[in-house]
């Protein structure tokens, strides 16, 4: 680990070369033989120093502003080298390896902000001590990005964020978990994750051979036994996720147009043909099945698929430089209000499933499946009650919070079942048939995210549509004896809460009231004592008199 002096010189030396390695990087950003921190091509010792000078570079981003919960990357660069048998670091053109020895079922990555400390250490815990029997098959690992956002000009360091990148440090030396990612953190815009979201899919497969690839938040908490148990059942050709459909706006516009479950809606307002939307979607590709973020999972040939794609990797770099030029702004109306010469991409998940669409139909992919999981079925935004947790849930996101996110995971009873319809298969159908899915157009040429011409075809000719769902009796097949005794369960446990909340009240109100008496007897002394103070004041001002007149 390097030394508080080792990481202080950098600091000095990083004053002095910031403008010489905001160039050089700025041009890396563009350049084939140094994108995105790749060295391939150069020698052995340009390509030393070359990243070098990126680590140095990171360690700005990595300690800057934790005020108003922004709070940096990770650990510095010599940190980062030193560290990479432990925690891992990923240069977007890493290779990706060729197929091997599986090394498990599920690579499971949590996109986390690096101030959450302890939200990390709860999940680990959580994943750890509730799916033991998953460790070998499921692995979990937490993603941050490698830099921060330093804004123009950068603002200066502060003791809070040196302090937050010795916690990350010894975080990551302890657990290994940590990938790091070329991507910043604290963007300018309501998209904070995009650049390091972007930056795990194109480089995920690298890190070995899984069955899938997902992403998850550190707001969410996934089932894994469930995960596992319903992604192998639907092959290695597949997305997994709570699925929409969308449109999108190419030619590096970085806007999405269109949102609707039912694709045929989407449809018409590519088309032209929905009065009631104020966008005009008809510049726009799509539909496209549109995973939401609290989990999507690609299967390998997928996630191989788009890792792979120079275009995606052209839309990325163009969204950093975006970035880069950006005006910030604070909400998703304001973001999506700026021209089209200046927008940043903010939409994250439309962004990564628009890029997954189109590398999917220019690769001439067939036979794609997309599965659709049922809200408040399988995913919740939070857990209401014991009772509905016989309903085989696989995500609960939208824990703001560490208390919700430790109160969830006290509730969530995870070792239930399994239940007859835990073995209940996705169902799968022409696209047609089950979702009324029977046009699309995507984008005919053009690099990057260019768009010269359209072209429309059949998404039946590549992609076939799965729901997994549930019998509607599902609740009725808990004997009754099972319904009592959670009922009884919720119960007890509602109790328990409601006394402890009541002891810790009134523990409370004794303290306030102890330290109040405190005060009051406090204050009574200090007034006593200036009391005094005064008389004696004035019995030695009436002597000095007496003694004068004498």
């Amino acid at each position: 680990m390097a030394r508080p002096a080792e990481v202080g010189g950098a600091f000095l030396l990083l004053a002095v070369l910031l403008s010489v390695m905001r160039l050089l990087f700025s041009t890396a950003r563009t350049s084939p033989a140094l994108s995105s921190g790749s060295i391939v091509g150069q020698s052995a010792d340009a390509a030393a120093l070359i990243e070098e000078l990126r680590l140095l570079r990171a360690d700005v981003g990595k300690l800057h502003d934790v005020l108003a919960g922004r709070a940096p990357a990770g650990p510095a660069g010599g940190a980062l080298a030193q560290h990479a048998s432990q925690s891992t670091a990923l240069a977007v053109g890493t290779p990706i390896p060729v197929l091997g020895k599986r090394d498990g079922s599920v690579l499971m990555a949590v996109i986390t902000n690096p101030s959450h400390i302890k939200e990390r250490a709860e999940l680990r815990a959580f994943y750890k001590e509730r799916f033991p029997e998953e460790q070998g098959k499921v692995r979990v690992v937490f993603v941050m990005g490698n830099n921060y956002y330093l804004g123009n000009p950068p603002k200066p360091l502060t003791a809070e964020t040196k302090e937050l990148l010795k916690e990350v440090m010894a975080e990551s030396s302890k657990e290994g978990d940590i990938v790091w990612v070329d991507g910043r953190e604290a963007l300018p815009h309501v998209g904070k994750a995009t650049e390091k979201s972007a930056a795990w899919w194109q480089t995920a497969p690298s890190l070995g051979n899984y069955g899938f690839y997902c992403k998850s938040d550190d707001d969410s908490l996934i089932h894994l036994s469930r995960l596992r148990r319903d992604l192998e059942d639907v092959g290695e050709s597949a997305l997994y996720g709570y699925v929409a459909f969308r449109g999108w706006k190419p030619n590096y516009k970085f806007q999405a147009c269109g949102i609707d479950v039912r694709p045929y809606m989407v449809e018409a307002a590519l088309q032209g043909r929905d009065f009631n939307r104020d966008e005009n979607c008809t510049d726009s590709v799509g539909p496209f099945p549109y995973a939401g973020g609290n989990l999507v999972c690609m299967g390998q040939v997928l996630a191989r698929q788009i890792a792979g794609d120079r275009h995606f990797h052209g839309f990325v770099a163009k969204a950093h430089e975006r970035n880069d030029q950006g005006i910030k702004c604070k909400s998703p109306l304001e973001c999506a209000r700026q021209p089209f010469n200046i927008h940043m991409w903010h939409h994250e998940d439309a962004g990564i499933s628009y890029n997954l669409f189109r590398s999917i139909v220019r690769g001439g992919l067939k036979n794609v499946r997309v599965v659709k999981i049922q809200q408040w079925v399988h995913i919740q935004h939070w857990l209401r009650d014991n009772v509905t947790e016989p309903i085989p849930l696989v995500v609960i996101h939208n824990l703001k919070g560490l208390k919700q996110l430790q109160s969830v995971i006290s509730s969530w009873r995870t070792d239930l079942g399994p239940w007859p319809f835990e073995s209940e298969r996705a169902a799968c159908k022409p696209c047609s048939q089950l979702w009324h899915w029977k046009w699309a157009r995507s984008c005919a040429s053009g690099e990057g995210d260019a768009c010269d011409s359209f072209v429309e075809f059949d998404p039946n000719d590549v992609y076939e549509c799965c729901v997994k769902s549930y019998p509607p009796d599902v609740m009725e097949r808990m004997s009754a004896e099972e319904a009592l005794r959670a009922m009884a369960e919720r119960a007890a446990r509602v109790k328990r809460e409601a006394e402890a909340r009541e002891a810790k009240a009134a523990k409370e109100a004794a303290a306030k009231a102890a330290r109040e008496k405190r005060e009051a007897r406090d204050a009574a002394k200090q007034a006593a004592r200036e009391q005094a103070a005064l008389r004696a004041l004035g019995k030695g001002g009436g002597a000095a008199s007496n003694a004068t007149r004498s």
